[in-house]
Parts: C-alpha cells; structure tokens; sequence
C-alpha cells in the first residue's frame, strides 16, 4: 500500500518535467490542432498519442521517425529546453473526448495529457420559406439544426433583433451516429412585414449558419366589396328576369287575342255565306210569293225575316276542324262553294218538311 503511494507521487513529480500546452482543445471537424510538449530533462524519444494509439516519434537525435498521415511537427527547442510542437492538420470527429499525449523514454521521465474536443458544425433552415399572410393572422415558423456536435445553440431575429427564448421552444435529438439533430419554434403575430432569421452555431465556430425568410403582412380583404357586387349582380338578374316574364305574358296574351278574333271573323263569314247559299237555293222555288227583283217590299221582307229565324233555328251540321283547316288552304270562292252546298242540302231537307 504504502510503495503504490510511493509511485504515485513519483509519477507526479515525474511529470513536472513534462509541460503539454493546451490542456484543453476544442476545434472543429477539419481543423488544425496545435499542442506543445516541452522538457528540461534529457530524453532519447518523445512519442505523441492519440486516443491511445501513437501517431508520431521523434528521436533527439534523428528527428521524426515515424507519422500518421495528417501529422506534423516543428521543432522549437533550445538549448536549455527541448520544445516540439504537434499539428494535427485534419482533425477528426469523435462523440467523444479524445486524450492527446507527450510521452518521454526513457519511462522515468513520464507523461503529460491534454483534451481534444472536436465538433461538428451542421446546417439551419427555416421549413416555411417567404410567407405572404394577412394583418393580424398568427404565423408559425419551424426551424430545423441538423448534423451538429454537440446539442447546436439555436436563437431567432427579427428585423436583426434578438427574441426571448421563452419566446420559443426548442428541442433536440441524437442520432446513432452521435449528431444532433435540433428543432425550434417560434410564433409571432403578423403586424407589419418583417425579415425573421434563425441561428445555429456551437462553441467551436466562429460564425453561426444562419437562414432567413421575409414575412410579408397585407390588410385584410373586407366582405363588404363582395357584398356590393352580390348585391348588384341578384338586382341586374331579377330586372332581366322580370323583363322577360313581362315579354312572355304579353306575347301569349297577344297570340290569345288573335285566336279569338280569327275564330269570330271565321264563324261572321260562315254564317253570311250559308244565308246567301238559302237565298239563291229557294228564290222562290218553295214560296210562291218570293220574287228576287224585289226584295226591299214589305212582304218580301216579312219573308226574309222569317227565313233568317229559320236558318238561326236549324243550323247547318257542324263541320270538323279538319275541314275548316282544309277550307283555309282554299280559295274564298273555293271555301264559299263548299259553305253553299252543304247549306242547300240542309235547305232542300227543311222544305220537304
């Protein structure tokens, strides 16, 4: 117990002699690392590790023996003080702590450590894009960080101005491969246009990704407009349909007229034409007293008279309409001979009654 006690103050005291500059790295994926190791012991190897595995020798006398590609050195000794510099050109990710090491041989003169931190910088996007909203509608913008190390810092701007973070709530995954993956949202109440951003960035960089979107507010769209144009064009529609109702009842009523003034003029010309056909079938021929060149005496007119009720007591057989459509078609003389005929056959039957 008491001789590991021993060993481990040996070892300190050891590595007093050992000076490692930085103790602590924190770069970017990519980057150049630069570490120190220095001594004012004598020494024949000094040999670099990372992560455990060796990446570079040197010998005091020789120089470099041996190098990982990506590995450099520089010597900055001097005669009092051996001082050789490691540059690590391309550094490489890892999720995790990565130990950096100067170790001098002979073994007595120990060992000096340092903590390399590699991040990784992702990118930042605002999902929505430009947006063109109404005044006074409330807007949501969703930004997305994805592929940083670790957990990225992610804040809002609006026209350059920062906002609250309780403002916004933001939360963050991490994949298998060790990146994270982060997620914020903002609301903000559509007021006049604006020029919203989202940042993201991590310890290591020296600028933030930025994305940006403009936010365009238009005045509402007011419904009396469209109530006015309604209004006109049911008023413009109702006047039309009025007007050709109107037109339509006073064509229907004029065709009605028509009808029945053709249908009387029909029936006046009928009767006239079967009176003259009674007239010229007697002449006489059943009256003895009938004498046609005179017809204005008084018994001659008693005569007529009587002849007039009779022709209005026994009216002559009503023909069909299809005959009377066929009379039409014919000529006056033509319609009024068929009237005479079908009158005298009813005349010759009265008289020989």
């Amino acid at each position: 117990m008491h001789g590991h006690i021993l060993q481990l103050c040996l070892i300190q005291a050891v590595a007093s002699f050992i000076h490692l500059e930085p103790k602590n790295a924190t770069v970017l994926r990519g980057s150049e690392v630069h570490f120190n190791c220095s001594t004012d012991e004598s020494w024949d190897v000094m040999t670099w590790l990372l992560g455990g595995r060796t990446i570079l020798s040197i010998s005091v006398e020789h120089g470099p023996l041996g190098r990982d590609e990506g590995v450099s050195t520089v010597n900055h000794s001097m005669s009092s003080v051996s001082v050789w510099e490691l540059v690590l050109m391309n550094a490489s990710f890892s999720p995790t702590v990565q130990e950096v090491t100067c170790e001098l041989l002979p073994t007595k003169l120990g060992r000096s450590s340092s903590d390399l931190f590699v991040q990784e910088k992702g990118n930042v996007r605002i999902l929505e894009g430009d947006l063109s909203v109404q005044e006074g509608m409330l807007v949501t913008f969703h930004c997305q960080a994805i592929g940083w190390y670790p957990s990225p810092s992610v804040s809002w701007l609006v026209n350059t101005t920062t906002v609250d973070r309780g403002d916004y709530n933001t939360s963050s995954l991490q994949d298998p491969s060790g990146l994270f993956n982060s997620s914020s949202v903002l609301q903000i109440k559509a007021e006049a246009s604006i020029t919203v951003e989202c940042w993201a960035s991590v310890s290591a960089a020296l600028a933030h990704q930025t994305s940006r979107v403009n936010l365009t507010v238009v005045a509402p769209q007011t419904t009396e407009d469209y109530t006015v144009v309604i209004a006109v064009i049911v008023s413009v529609c109702t006047i039309i349909l009025l007007a050709v109702l109107i037109l339509i009842l006073c064509y229907r009523k004029k065709l009605t007229k028509l009808s029945s003034e053709n249908k009387v003029s029909s029936s006046l010309w009928t009767l006239s034409s079967e009176r003259r056909c009674v007239a010229d079938e007697t002449r006489g021929n059943v009256n003895p007293g009938y004498n046609a060149e005179d017809v204005t005496s008084s018994g001659h007119s008693d005569l007529r008279n009587r002849a007039d009720s009779t022709i209005h007591i026994i009216s002559p057989p009503r023909v069909p309409d299809i005959v009377i459509f066929s009379y039409q078609n014919h000529k006056e003389e033509d319609v009024s001979n068929l009237y005479c005929n079908e009158a005298k056959k009813t005349v010759r039957r009265v008289t020989t009654v």
